[in-house]
């Protein structure tokens, strides 16, 4: 639910928009105009059932978001009872038209609301192509939500069992650079970014845009103290490369891996937490360990 609900936001403030029929298109039940691009004839989705779906948000040929890029489909239950007091989503009210298979376009008259969202502001439709890939009931879907929980927990657990492992193996590696002993295997870039590679990986890079799912641990270059580390929950931190969600060294360091791949960085206070640091772990002119373990790219 967590990935649909970025989009559900989007969507919510077009809730009230008007629409006007044109021949040849059609009109969801709460008055969403669309265009079905295939129908299957399949059955749709009933009250209390999930859909599992991808939606594309665009002004015309450029799409302003995808949730393609986000892994995972997101996914929605159809609401057991309408509410006349809540006016459904685009996205949501189309899904109650559509099979298995079946493709649409929701077209949204931006003439009708009150402030256009970014990027259209100068746009007179905003288009959601919306596809419809799965139908599951309540029963299938809380089958497969148990066995993931049990699959998360079991790799939650396997990472805070190796935190011991990881923090020696981060103070070899901060000891061996401070020695000089790395020289050989350091690569340096302009910003000033130092690291080593201590495996490649072979999956998708983790280009900007694109978002990653790491475990991590972060120690002071001047005393080893470790500030934080992903091991300890066991729950890898997930967020889009080059979008400045996380330190500039960071981001540039994990745009340079793929998918599989353990690195540990040495991050210049410049492209750390600068002259002031973060308190009250980080000191000012802090310059930073950080050992990453990409275990996705999507």
């Amino acid at each position: 639910m967590m990935r649909a609900a970025f989009f559900l936001a989007f969507l919510s403030v077009l809730s009230g928009a008007a629409c006007r029929q044109e021949k040849g298109r059609l009109v969801t039940q709460h008055g969403y105009e669309y265009i079905n691009h295939t129908n299957r004839g399949g059955a749709t989705p009933q009250p209390g059932e999930y859909v599992y779906f991808q939606v594309q948000i665009r002004n015309g040929d450029s799409i302003i978001h995808s949730t393609r890029a986000q892994g995972a489909a997101p996914f929605l239950q159809i609401p057991s009872v309408n509410n006349p007091r809540r006016r459904p989503s685009p996205v949501e009210d189309v899904l109650r038209e559509l099979s298995e298979g079946d493709s649409a376009t929701v077209l949204i008259r931006l003439d009708t609301i009150g402030v256009k969202p970014k990027g259209f502001e100068n746009a007179k439709i905003m288009h959601y192509d919306v596809v419809l890939l799965d139908i599951k009931s309540v029963d299938s879907y809380q089958e497969e939500a148990k066995e993931e929980r049990k699959k998360r927990e079991a790799a939650a657990e396997a990472a805070r069992a190796r935190l011991r492992e990881v923090e020696e193996q981060a103070r070899e590696t901060l000891k061996q650079y401070k020695n000089g002993e790395l020289e050989g295997q350091l690569i340096e870039t302009s910003s000033g970014l130092r690291y080593i590679l201590q495996e490649e990986g072979d999956g998708p890079g983790a280009e900007p845009g694109r978002h990653v799912s790491v475990q991590y641990l972060g120690a002071l270059v001047k005393n080893g103290k470790v500030y934080d580390t992903s091991f300890r929950q066991g729950e890898p931190l997930k967020f889009p490369v080059g979008d400045g969600r996380v330190i500039k060294g960071w981001d540039e360091g994990v745009a340079r891996l793929k998918e599989g791949a353990r690195a540990t960085f040495f991050i210049p206070y410049q492209l750390a937490y600068g002259e002031k640091g973060s308190s009250p772990d980080i000191p000012p002119k802090a310059d930073l360990l950080l050992y990453v373990e990409v275990v996705e790219v999507f």
